[in-house]
Order: structure tokens, then sequence, then C-alpha cells
């Protein structure tokens, strides 16, 4: 018999049979345990923070790495990862909220939106998968690679212009309906507390207060 064909089959043999155990114990969760911490801090955020919206979007993620062997190229193995994924996003408490009344409305102009970092995946939904000539050794490490990767990525895409843009409005929604809870409670205010209120980001083209009438109303 040819050495060549046996070993061969010999690969094929144990391939399979690998193939098959990783199946078997992916499928077999084993229950986690989370043991006590031997110290836990809680930290308050100074000033306080107010989520404002959220996106939840389906995220994929894929990585190719070339294979050598005494840095001869052997051969690439992608790795893929999909994970659900909520990016939040939040305006501080802390600086001032610029406050006008004019023609029976409320202009607010509330800082800037910011997203909360790190970015949430759902870990529980995770699918991850690997292929190429190696990936019975190579696949796992790969993988977990490119999972390390993720927090960065998302949080650089949670950054982007597109991203804040397109949560800005369900944020401003979501501070309107704010600032009519917190007016009613302000006795110089109440008389007015059922206008209309509009409100702006200090990051819009209004942060140019000119194009604001004086004088403001107060502060928040």
């Amino acid at each position: 018999m040819n050495p060549l064909t046996t070993l061969g089959g010999l690969i094929v043999l144990v391939s399979l049979a690998a193939n098959g155990y990783f199946l078997w114990s992916a499928q077999k969760v084993e229950p986690c345990v989370s043991t006590p911490a031997d110290k836990v801090v809680v930290m308050r955020t100074e000033g306080g923070l107010l989520e404002v919206s959220r996106i939840n979007s389906p995220e994929s993620f894929e990585a190719t790495k070339e294979e050598t062997v005494l840095g001869i190229p052997v051969g690439k193995t992608i790795a893929r990862i999909r994970v659900p994924a909520v990016y939040r996003y939040h305006v501080e408490l802390a600086p001032e909220w610029k406050v006008l009344v004019k023609d029976k409305t409320f202009i607010v102009i509330a800082p800037p939106v910011k997203p909360s970092l790190p970015v949430a995946i759902d870990t529980g939904k995770l699918e991850a998968e690997s292929s190429g000539r190696w990936v019975l050794f190579t696949g796992n490490a790969r993988v977990q690679e490119l999972q390390r990767s993720i927090t960065m990525t998302l949080g650089a895409k949670a950054m982007k212009p597109s991203y804040v843009e397109f949560q800005r409005e369900a944020a401003r929604k979501s501070l309107e309906e704010f600032v009519k809870k917190w007016l009613i409670t302000q006795e110089r205010w109440k008389a007015e507390s059922g206008y209309p209120i509009h409100v702006f980001f200090a990051d819009e083209a209004i942060k140019a207060m000119g194009a604001v009438p004086q004088p403001f109303g107060g502060v928040f």
C-alpha cells in the first residue's frame, strides 16, 4: 500500500473525528458558576448621564490570516463572527442646558450626544466560524483574535458622525420628554409648562449662539 495514501487517509480520519468531537462539545454547554470577587468597587458617574437613545444592530466581522511555516505561506485561515450589538447614547447632565422662551415656545440647547462605551454585545447569541486548509489547528486562535478586536471596532463605529446622526431624532424626542417633566417642577416656569418644546444639540448648526435670540430665559 502506498504510504502517502495511508497517511492521507489517516489525516482525513483524524480530521473527521476531531470535527465530530468539537461539534459534540459545542452542543454540550456546561453550567457557569460566578464566584465572589475579592474586591468590588462602585464608582459614581460625576455629574450624571442621561441615556437618550439606542441602536440595535446585528454585526458581522471577518478577518483573513495568511498562515506560514518557516516563513513559507501555506494557506489562509478566515475567521467570521456574528453578534447582536446595542449602541447606547447619552448626554451629560453636568453642563448648563440653555433655555429660551420665545413666541410661547421653549427652545432648549442641550449638550451633544455621546456614545456610551464599550458598545454592548449579546455574547449568548454570538456565532463564530472559521475556514481554511489549516482550520483544525488555527481556527480557534483566529476566532479569538477576531473577537478581541470587536470592542475597538464597535467603539469606533459608535462615534462615526453617520451613527450619531442616525440616532439624533430619537435622542431629541427623549430630551423633549425629559425637559417637559423637568419644567413642571420649576416654579418660575410652571405657568408656561404647557408650551411646545424644541430641543437642539450644541453640536448642531445652532451651536453658533448668534443664531439663538437673546436673552436666554435661564439655564438648567
